[in-house]
């Protein structure tokens, strides 16, 4: 691959990122405010300040923000396998709701930490908290390895662990931005996903390393294996801030918090309460019974205990057969994640962060409830993978298209911290439908598809703010 210096760079070509200084990346709002950019001042521009948009060093960055995503993303669905292990063989007197509150914090504290981390790393440095975040985690997860008792657990796999990789989370996410503007969202997606590829890898391998050693052993293996690929990610990664963001104001929200603002936000909260497929997720001691129980596990036996339910898979057969669609499903986000940061780059990434959310709804609805054999599961699970799974891994480039790059990690962690709570809220209403319906899948589907539908046309304000016609690549 050829040097970064050797690649032709992007020449700033769009008005919302044409000049530098703060309002040059402001986006079209700031563009009509200050009037036309003259050709000069795009040129003089371009001297000053260009995107590598490839080269060895840039595709090193996003490499080690892959890697990262790998180790940290996909930590909720490794995090089943040790669940199920605490249920059946460390715990067993204590109720599968409890433990599965351990797998609920997780996830939301590393939720809910993202949007002050990111602000942290626009004011110290990205470079720092992601550092901070792999060094915690690495301290976390050891010291669950030492753990005997389940508080002790719930505080170093759940709460810690949780915040730890939230510390880091905006950064990785918001890194390929800046090397990167033409093929941004492809970046970007790559980048990211390393969530699918990871949590699908890690899970295979910790099931036999915990039934072999116990899980204490294969946490301290995980702990290990995590920090030695984490800490080689961190050397590969280098900011390229512009200039003028050095001495720029550091805000906690945009310069505006106008309609657009509100239509990603509030589209990925209300989307984000449909998104139960491979989303780690909690229901409520006082929701689980035994009809609701398994949906709500977590995310490696939701779709499995659904595989043998409506796929009739054999109880006598392989154990890993009803694996296969939870497997196919985050493989398969891994390679829409990518393809859309592609189409992203070539119809627009706002575009394609609608049709996410459209297509995911759609495809809940209409396909999830027929799905009555296991080759329609792993059918659905790849299609709902390549379309439903990847509108995370847009969100950097629709924010930096829409608000500009300036304090692009903190407005990407409040975009992150807007999936908290569908993920705490989303799983005790589906439960509710499933058993107030006898246990009726369509309904859970329908309600599933529905909420990402619904977030979909959230985001059409957005997307006709930016640019009215109706076939623009926006």
């Amino acid at each position: 691959m050829a040097n970064a210096s050797r690649t032709m760079p992007a020449v700033v070509d769009q008005p919302a990122e044409a000049a530098l200084g703060p309002h040059a990346f402001a986006g079209p709002s700031t563009t009509k405010e200050s009037g036309t950019v003259t050709e000069k001042k795009l040129e003089a521009s371009a001297e000053e300040w260009t995107y590598p948009d490839g080269g060895l060093r840039a595709w090193s960055v996003v490499f080690g923000c892959f890697i990262l995503s790998c180790a940290f993303m996909g930590s909720g669905l490794v995090f089943g396998v040790f669940q199920d292990a605490y249920h059946t063989e460390v715990f067993p007197d204590v109720s599968v709701s409890t433990i599965s509150l351990i797998g609920g914090v997780l996830s939301f504290c590393s939720l809910s930490t993202a949007y002050l981390a990111g602000a942290l790393g626009d004011r110290y440095g990205y470079i720092r908290m992601i550092v901070l975040g792999c060094v915690l985690t690495f301290v976390s997860v050891l010291g669950a390895s030492f753990s005997t008792k389940l508080y002790q657990i719930f505080l170093c796999q759940g709460v810690f662990q949780g915040i730890s990789q939230g510390i880091s989370m905006p950064m990785y996410m918001a890194l390929p931005s800046q090397w990167f503007l033409r093929r941004r969202a492809l970046a970007t997606g790559v980048a990211v996903s390393g969530a699918g590829i990871g949590g699908a890898i890690g899970s295979l391998i910790m099931r036999p390393l915990i039934a072999k050693l116990g899980y204490r052993h294969a946490l301290l293996i995980y702990a290990c294996v995590n920090a030695f690929f984490t800490a080689i990610a961190c050397m590969l990664l280098k900011v390229r801030p512009p200039p003028w963001q050095r001495t720029a104001k550091k805000r906690w929200l945009p310069r505006k918090v106008d309609g657009r603002f509100w239509s990603i936000f509030l589209g990925i909260m209300v989307a984000q309460f449909g998104f139960l497929v491979h989303t780690p997720s909690v229901l409520p001691p006082c929701l689980l019974t035994d009809r609701t129980i398994h949906l709500y596990k977590c995310p490696f036996y939701y779709i499995t205990t659904y595989t043998k339910t409506v796929g009739g898979i054999p109880s006598g057969g392989n154990a890993l057969i009803p694996v296969v669609p939870l497997v196919v499903i985050n493989l398969c986000a891994a390679v829409g994640r990518i393809g859309a940061g592609q189409l992203a780059d070539t119809f627009g990434s706002i575009n394609v962060f609608f049709l996410s959310f459209f297509l995911g709804g759609i495809l809940q609805m209409v396909f999830w409830p027929f799905t009555a054999s296991y080759a329609s599961v792993i059918t659905f699970g790849a299609a709902y993978g390549l379309t439903g799974g990847v509108f995370m891994t847009l969100v950097p480039p629709v924010c930096a298209k829409v608000f500009g790059m300036e304090n692009l990690a903190t407005i990407t962690g409040l975009m992150v911290l807007a999936n908290g709570p569908g993920q705490l809220a989303g799983p005790p209403l589906a439960g509710l439908i499933f058993s107030h319906t006898g246990d009726n899948w369509a309904y859970l589907a329908v309600f599933s598809g529905a909420t990402m539908f619904i977030g979909s046309l959230l985001t059409l304000y957005v997307r006709f703010q930016q640019d009215k016609r109706l076939w623009a690549a926006v």
